[in-house]
């Protein structure tokens, strides 16, 4: 997989063969991967997430051969940073989003290799 700019992979989040969410990994640089993730509400609460994002992280540093990782939230959902943080990701800052309804400062998310 090294040296594939831009490529992207994506996982099903599964409890008892039931899709409750999706993962995915995207390489934006040679070194450097976003992750993002959506989960269904009535599977928040019971660490699905977390667990998920612990095992993305480790395909990104290990089979994908990155060694950074950003990811980044909503700032109404401070769930999704509480995931973030358990999966090791320190919050770094803001990045402008433009939505619909005007610029939104996403909550910024990173997690260097090794760390």
């Amino acid at each position: 997989m090294r040296g594939c700019g831009g490529a992207q992979w994506s996982w099903g989040i599964l409890h008892e063969s039931d899709l409750i969410g999706l993962m995915s990994l995207r390489r934006r640089t040679p070194t450097m991967g976003t992750i993002s993730y959506i989960l269904r509400d009535d599977s928040w609460g019971h660490g699905y997430a977390t667990h998920a994002a612990h095992q993305v992280v480790t395909a990104a540093f290990t089979t994908a051969g990155l060694n950074r990782l950003e990811a980044m939230h909503h700032p109404d959902n401070p769930a999704s940073g509480r995931v973030l943080a358990k999966a090791g990701f320190t919050r770094i800052g803001t990045a402008d989003r433009h939505t619909e309804t005007g610029t939104v400062p996403y909550e910024l998310y990173a997690l260097e290799s090794g760390a």
